[in-house]
């Protein structure tokens, strides 16, 4: 069976994605999905750096590039696994770890992220109201959809706030 091409794409940015982070040591992109909600919007523009696996610790976001498609989760645990490390990463709002991370598939660490022109550190600690928002966001489907949209209505009324550039 022949790969989609939509699977091609995001296997080829995935592979991208690594190359430059070699290559320049930083990558900058922009976030899709909700998994990171609150502390990562979609459309928020995240600046990743390389770093040696060894440097990342609990409550790093690691970008993980893995069966071709690139993930931005916080780290939650370390562990070691026969002299082998890994890591284990999850969504801010999701309710269950990801499978471990190898070496080979963390690609950098995101270390600031860019909001409607904002710039903004990361924070490897969620503030209460932050991990209150998670929390809710992990039991309710429908308080994630809220979320989101309040979200988008006040991404859209800022904007049309903005003045025209020309």
């Amino acid at each position: 069976m022949r790969p989609h091409s939509n699977d091609l794409a995001a296997s080829a940015k995935c592979e991208l994605a690594g190359e430059v982070l070699r290559s320049f040591d930083s990558l900058r992109f922009a976030a899709t999905g909700w998994s990171m909600f609150p502390t990562v919007w979609s459309g928020d523009t995240l600046v990743v750096e390389r770093v040696s696996s060894d440097r990342f610790r609990v409550g790093d976001i690691a970008l993980v590039g893995r069966e071709g498609r690139l993930c931005a989760h916080r780290v939650v645990s370390l562990g070691r696994s026969s002299g082998d490390r890994f890591w284990i990463t999850q969504g801010d709002a999701m309710a269950t770890p990801d499978r471990p991370v190898i070496e080979s598939e963390l690609l950098g660490r995101v270390t600031e992220l860019v909001r409607s022109g904002k710039s903004m550190a990361v924070s490897a600690k969620l503030s209460a109201i932050e991990r209150l928002a998670a929390q809710i966001t992990r039991r309710s489907a429908f308080a994630a959809r809220v979320f989101v949209y309040m979200i988008s209505k006040f991404r859209t009324q800022r904007e049309s706030r903005l003045p025209c550039q020309g």
